[in-house]
């Protein structure tokens, strides 16, 4: 392993582990304990056992006796404890697994919008969500410094005790087997095999580190390609009338079956790749285990240590083995976690690119406010093609307005860009001749309720669906819904507003146009002095749609609406009507003098009017 990548191992491993000391302060500690007197529990009990049997040999069993009983306490005593705390940490690994989600989580919702919506920032988080389940996340950060930690302390404490076995005299013997048995003989030869077996033992683990890692970076895409085929088809039910209508079953199958034979074969190779280097590393622990009896029987034999402290210095050197190994190991397992690790904490570093303003919004019940566009133009991040082009106008408020055009014409745009979703690439937005970004964002957004045209409403209950983020007042509730005209169906529900909706998602079902009049009365419940409704109508019948046009001057009496629309027959419940083309503000006026004018809004009008007549 290069320094570079051991040092941003580390890098990476220390940042983890002053968060999670930072979200709790005892995982640590409780941690470092733990290590303590588990290497405590092995030494403790190596040390006792040579005693007790070099007291049962030199027949003082009075002693042997004592040192039987202190065995039996420490071990009853460390066996408690130990076990006590291993069942914290494992507690403590599985907040750690939720902890990771809920800081991935917290990120993406103080994401720019922009951010969030850019494809390769999703997939970003997906991919670190799958290889958190598929290999560990901060637990297993957590459990490999544990290892490495332990390894370290057992690893110091075998070699203080093999510098005091090298430093043993012989007492009987030939001359030629004190001298082998003798201090400088014996650290030559033990340091030679220790160093050796290190040696080895690196350049095994590296070598199968780098294929894991090879098959890691393969099998991540076809896990999301499973994953996608799990959760977003065959889990969706309602993707199942498309499956059978036009057939699919067949063609999904046929794909579901390529990439289950390919993870597969990543996993029958995984298991080959794992039996090799454990049996690597088996036959390397052999034949250090053989070569400590024989130094150890060596020193045993030329008087040098008692056949008790046979046992301890024995026991100590395999623990050397066996610590190195899991020393090497642990790294390795390190190494894979950080690499997906750094992405993560890459993705928590990503800074805002939107300005944050501080000024508060002056709350006016009289709800004169007055925004405006100045000389605004837009692109979409990574595009240098505008959306929208140098548009200047001021929104009449108190009125009912309409934004219509074709598609792509920039209307959605528009109205995200008024409600600081996105920022202007060009000229700025002001409310009551202030720059909005000098305002608090969410202050701001509290001006707004808007209805977007792909809304989204969540597998919660209707009065959580409603109230949202704010203050759940029921008779609220229930105002909301009755102006939204979909009242009487929450009424019949099992548990009227606290019944649970989307059926996919354990709650009942409810037709496209009674989720669309929920998520107006979502707007309505806001109560902001401007409402924005995006296509409210696209899922209603005529009969509704005629409803809510027809109530909808009660429903934001006071207040300014703002309709997006391609059914032009809104536009006559209107007062201003501004019509978009090609990302500019073509026209602008009532219903009748746009038609009086006899330019695009008389064609789109005449479009769609052919067909009512």
């Amino acid at each position: 392993m290069e320094k570079k990548d051991f040092v941003l191992i580390h890098k990476t491993g220390f940042r983890l582990l002053k968060m999670v000391h930072k979200e709790d302060s005892s995982i640590i500690p409780i941690q470092l304990l733990g290590i303590v007197l588990s290497v405590c529990q092995v030494y403790v009990g190596l040390f006792l056992t040579a005693d007790f049997i070099d007291a049962l040999i030199g027949g003082e069993y009075e002693n042997a006796w004592k040192y039987a009983l202190a065995l039996l306490l420490t071990e009853l005593f460390f066996g408690l404890v130990v076990s006590i705390l291993r069942r914290k940490f494992r507690g403590m690994e599985t907040r750690m697994w939720l902890l990771f989600y809920v800081w991935i989580r917290k990120k993406a919702f103080a994401l720019d919008y922009d951010r969030l919506e850019n494809p390769e920032v999703s997939q970003k988080i997906l991919f670190l969500e799958r290889t958190s389940e598929m290999y560990g996340g901060l637990g297993m950060v957590i459990y490999y410094y544990r290892q490495i930690v332990c390894a370290v302390l057992q690893m110091a404490a075998s070699v203080a005790m093999v510098f005091y076995l090298c430093m043993a005299k012989p007492e009987k013997g030939s001359a030629f087997w004190q001298t082998a048995a003798g201090p400088v003989c014996s650290f030559l030869l033990l340091g030679s095999v220790l160093f050796g077996i290190i040696i080895v033992s690196l350049w095994l683990s590296e070598r199968f580190a780098k294929k894991r890692m090879e098959m890691f970076n393969k099998h991540t895409g076809v896990e999301e390609k499973l994953s996608y085929l799990s959760n977003s088809i065959f889990m969706n039910y309602q993707a199942g009338k498309v499956i059978r209508i036009f057939g699919m079953e067949s063609m999904l199958m046929k794909n579901a079956s390529s990439e289950l034979r390919k993870s597969r074969d990543y996993f029958k190779e995984s298991t080959d790749v794992n039996c090799q280097e454990g049996f690597g590393s088996a036959l390397i622990s052999s034949l250090f285990t053989w070569f400590t009896y024989l130094f150890v029987i060596l020193k045993t034999a030329v008087g040098a240590i008692t056949l008790g402290a046979f046992t301890k210095y024995a026991g100590a050197l395999a623990k050397f083995a066996s610590s190195c190994a899991d020393l090497i190991e642990a790294q390795m397992q390190l190494r894979q976690i950080t690499t997906y690790m750094t992405e993560f904490l890459a993705f928590l570093d990503l800074e805002s690119r939107h300005v944050t303003g501080t000024i508060p919004v002056e709350k006016r019940q009289d709800g004169e406010y007055v925004l405006a566009f100045e000389d605004v133009s837009f692109c979409y991040p990574g595009s240098s093609q505008l959306v929208l082009k140098h548009v200047n106008c001021r929104l009449n408020l108190k009125k009912k307005m309409a934004v219509v055009g074709k598609n792509g014409a920039g209307k959605t745009t528009f109205i995200k860009l008024l409600c600081r979703l996105y920022e202007p690439t060009e000229g700025k937005i002001t409310l009551n001749g202030v720059d909005i970004r000098k305002y608090d964002e969410e202050e701001y957004r509290d001006l707004f309720g808007v209805v977007f045209q792909d809304f989204k409403l969540f597998s919660f209950t209707v009065g959580e669906n409603i109230a949202a983020g704010y203050e759940r007042v029921e008779e609220n509730i229930w105002k909301a819904l009755e102006k939204a005209g979909v009242e009487d169906v929450v009424k019949q529900l099992p548990c009227k507003v606290d019944t649970k909706i989307l059926k996919g998602r354990g709650g009942v079902d409810l037709s496209g146009g009674e989720i669309q009049k929920l998520a107006l009365a979502r707007a309505l419940y806001k109560d902001a002095p401007v409402v924005i409704l995006d296509e409210p109508t696209a899922a209603l019948d005529p009969v509704s749609e005629a409803a809510i046009y027809e109530s909808f001057d009660e429903m934001v009496k006071e207040k300014t609406s703002i309709y997006i629309s391609h059914r032009m027959s809104s536009c006559r419940f209107c007062d201003d009507i501004i019509v978009f083309d090609e990302g500019k503000i073509a026209e602008r006026g009532s219903h009748d003098e746009l038609l009086s004018q006899n330019g695009l809004y008389t064609a789109l009008w005449g479009a769609q009017a052919k067909y009512y007549v």
